[in-house]
């Protein structure tokens, strides 16, 4: 039926219809939760991984770092392929070939196929959130929109959350390769909406070029950079081809800055940095993406490794976090509509930085319920925060910047989250060796604490008949496995307390750079 708003010239300002406004919402989150969740369901099977095809944790990272490296950089696609391809082909485009790499990761042969597998679906996750979030921003009136940025944020915090649950309940039930296909039923019901809630490309809006060379080269910055850390940490800061991999990165990204200030297609269009309350967000945005990623990436490893939990009791432990994340989000969607994005951020990053502080303190001996409430007090700050963050950045930019600044400010938290995992598991890998050295140097015959270990030991051996020449050996055998798993308990407590670091140096940030303009967009 047409109406009178049909037959008025241009552009019309009317919001769309609710129910177009409800589907759009929930086809998009239903992707990208998909999505998400499959960036953390693997956390939770990397011990499973390693021994699979026995590698350590300087290699099994890339499980969860190539996955959000690959993210992070398509997610600057997003303005080219709306412009070029509209929402809904973009849409099914990236849903279809993750499904595609799910079936690949599933009947991989050797590592480094799990690994391109990964970075496939990374590409489409990162070409699905800000997709998303632009189409969802755009769907509603201004008035709801920070309720509808409550519905996105919760949906980005959701699928990590129930990832891992998912993830260990498969890997304990079925298979660790079953982590890859899970999500592909899920994708499947996500594009048949599409076909229906999601706008096509408008048939007046410029078709944008494709900037590949600024692409190569910010994706050459990101992936050297990630290598020569790692690099860096296997073989020395002094080694050659680190420092050949860390000077290649900067001289690509220094390359990427200035083309992108002259290209008349930029893939980030820099005057969105002259808005003081956008690059204010970008930077705390970029904080929060390594915290935030950090705990999902080091909580999962930590309680099977030093808890010694299953991987289904290591998701499950994430599980109340989620539920109280959900709870949050909607009550802070409609704070960040009525008080200033500084106090929200501020009190989000400081209870995050709180909950890492208190995980700091996590023993051997910590109990599954203390770990849970540790993990869902700090997604309280999380639902905090990530409203008002995207609200504050998406509202102080124009209309039709909409969608490079969707893409723009969640590439730069991916930046964070990529560079926040690899970063975190070169220094658990650094600081287990470290506190694994140090403690042995202690085990010495003068030790008395040892010596009455070992002889308790020795005599509980020879009670199961254990013969005399075998007991010190046994004995001596597991003193070192206990020293091992201390020193991963503390190398574990070395990363929260970086990462509290991190939380406070994003409390720093918001109170100085966002107070300079009042706070409001």
């Amino acid at each position: 039926m047409s109406t009178v708003a049909d037959a008025l010239p241009g552009p019309r300002p009317v919001p769309p219809p609710a129910i177009s406004k409800l589907g759009v919402t929930i086809t998009t989150m239903i992707a990208m939760i998909s999505m998400i969740m499959s960036s953390t369901m693997v956390n939770v099977a990397i011990p499973d991984i390693m021994g699979a095809f026995g590698i350590g944790q300087d290699q099994a990272h890339w499980m969860a770092t190539g996955f959000l490296s690959a993210m992070t950089v398509s997610m600057l696609l997003n303005a080219w392929l709306v412009g070029r391809f509209g929402p809904r082909a973009s849409f099914l485009g990236a849903v279809a070939i993750f499904m595609i790499a799910g079936v690949i990761g599933q009947t991989a042969p050797t590592y480094g196929g799990l690994v391109l597998a990964r970075v496939a679906q990374g590409v489409c996750a990162g070409i699905i959130q800000p997709l998303a979030m632009s189409t969802v921003f755009l769907a509603y009136p201004p008035e709801e929109r920070g309720r509808a940025m409550g519905w996105f944020g919760m949906g980005i915090v959701l699928g990590p959350t129930i990832g891992p649950t998912l993830g260990g309940i498969i890997v304990d039930t079925v298979a660790w390769r079953w982590v890859f296909t899970a999500p592909v039923p899920i994708m499947a019901v996500s594009a048949a909406l599409a076909l229906v809630y999601l706008p096509g490309r408008d048939p007046s809006a410029r078709r944008p070029g494709l900037n590949i060379v600024s692409f190569v080269l910010i994706t050459l910055a990101i992936g050297l950079f990630l290598n020569g850390i790692t690099e860096g940490q296997r073989n020395g800061w002094d080694a050659h081809r680190s420092f050949l991999m860390l000077f290649g990165s900067a001289l690509c990204f220094a390359c990427f800055l200035y083309r992108e200030s002259s290209h008349p297609a930029p893939l980030i269009q820099l005057r969105l940095f002259s808005v003081w309350q956008y690059t204010a967000s970008a930077i705390v945005a970029f904080v929060f993406g390594a915290g935030m990623f950090g705990t999902l990436f080091l909580i999962p490893v930590m309680v099977q490794t030093v808890q010694g939990f299953t991987a289904t009791k290591a998701g499950l432990m994430l599980l109340p976090g989620g539920m109280v994340a959900m709870a949050v989000f909607p009550i802070a969607g409609r704070l960040s509509q009525a008080v200033a994005p500084i106090w929200p951020i501020s009190i989000g990053l400081i209870v995050f930085a709180l909950s890492c502080v208190w995980l700091r303190d996590a023993g051997i001996a910590t109990g599954f319920w203390t770990l849970a409430f540790l993990v869902a007090f700090g997604r309280i700050g999380l639902g905090l925060v990530i409203p008002s963050l995207n609200l504050g950045a998406m509202s102080s930019v124009p209309r039709d910047l909409v969608p490079s600044a969707a893409g723009t400010l969640n590439f730069i938290r991916m930046t964070g989250a990529a560079i926040g995992v690899n970063a975190l598991a070169i220094i658990i890998d650094g600081r287990i060796a470290s506190h694994l050295q140090a403690l042995s140097a202690t085990q010495t015959p003068g030790n008395v604490p040892l010596s009455e270990l070992l002889a308790m030991l020795s005599d509980r051996l020879a009670r199961i008949g254990v013969p005399a020449s075998d007991r010190h050996g046994a004995a001596m055998t597991y003193v070192g496995q206990l020293l091992d798993m201390k020193a991963h308990e503390l190398a574990f407590h070395d990363g929260f307390a970086v990462l509290a670091a991190a939380f406070t140096v994003g409390l720093v940030t918001t109170v100085l750079l966002m107070r300079r303009r009042g706070g409001r967009p």
